[in-house]
């Protein structure tokens, strides 16, 4: 049997860290649209901190106990969460509902895919196209794989060690080879300085907290700037618009209904014919000044 004093005090802490993730994130959102932030890796650091956080903030010992609430703590949570509602109803049981609709959401959109392989095969695959990946570098040794997929579609897959990439058949029908040169670059610059290792690392710190909506908002946003990144480092020292108009063919064919995917695509676009990101729009002592601040002031709200 595991004593009780071991899962008692969980609850407290996953809503603890939903309660710093909003704060933070309401405090980065009116900083970040007061300064005016573009994409770049300021806004990286700043999803990233909004992910990892929340955390520690909220697993300060101490914190717990009834004099710490009712004379320390600037804000005491659990007063809000027992606020009555109609249909005697209260806070918590809204808050419960929405977090359990962020874990199914979690569930079918992203651990369900993720299970889900797709077919392949590594006949078919153009031999220029499989010697242009591992020329690409760390990709020395990466497999490259036809999907059948009439989509137009190129991802990769696999461990750092050993990388797959996978092309859909619609990519080699309905693409260039320019264009598809482009594509793997970005692609391969998902692979390059840490980029992989970090990303991955997030996510993990994303699936602890599957019920947090501001998480799964935050490591989404990480993303799309991660592809920013990458679509710079691919077009580097090149015209920007051979992958502006890749990525314009891939929005056109993306189904309409999955808003958030030609979100992303629209946003690449903009960013890269609007004169690219900004990696230096706050310095990173301010970032780091900021998250000692919150570290400081967050383990008092409880």
């Amino acid at each position: 049997m595991i004593p009780a004093s071991w899962y008692a005090p969980l609850p407290s802490f996953l809503w603890q860290v939903a309660l710093h993730s909003w704060i933070m994130g309401l405090v980065f959102y009116a900083w970040a649209r007061g300064v005016g932030l573009a994409s770049g890796g300021a806004k990286r650091r700043l999803l990233a901190l909004l992910l990892v956080l929340p955390l520690l903030t909220a697993a300060v010992p101490g914190r717990v106990g009834l004099e710490f609430r009712e004379r320390l703590a600037w804000l005491d949570s659990g007063r809000l969460l027992a606020v009555p509602l109609p249909a005697g109803l209260r806070v918590y049981h809204v808050v419960l509902l929405a977090g359990l609709m962020m874990v199914v959401l979690t569930v079918w959109q992203e651990l369900l895919p993720a299970l889900r392989r797709p077919r392949t095969s590594p006949a078919g695959v153009p031999e220029r196209l499989a010697q242009l990946a591992r020329s690409l570098p760390g990709w020395e040794r990466c497999a490259v794989v036809l999907s059948p997929s009439e989509d137009i579609a190129l991802a990769t897959g696999g461990w750092p060690r050993r990388p797959r990439v996978i092309v859909s058949q619609g990519a080699l029908g309905r693409m260039s080879e320019d264009e598809l040169g482009t594509v793997l670059r970005h692609e391969n610059a998902h692979w390059r300085r840490g980029r992989w290792v970090r990303a991955h690392a997030l996510f993990l710190v994303r699936l602890l907290q599957c019920y947090n909506p501001v998480a799964l908002w935050s490591f989404r946003e990480y993303c799309i700037e991660v592809e920013i990144e990458c679509d710079a480092e691919a077009v580097a020292g090149r015209d920007p618009r051979l992958l502006s108009r890749t990525l314009l063919r891939i929005y056109e064919s993306t189904d309409r209904r999955d808003l958030a995917a030609r979100a992303a695509l629209r946003k690449r676009v903009d960013v890269l014919l609007g004169g690219g990101r900004q990696d230096d729009a706050l310095p990173a002592a301010t970032i780091v000044l900021a998250a000692v601040i919150l570290l400081a002031v967050l383990p008092w709200c409880v």
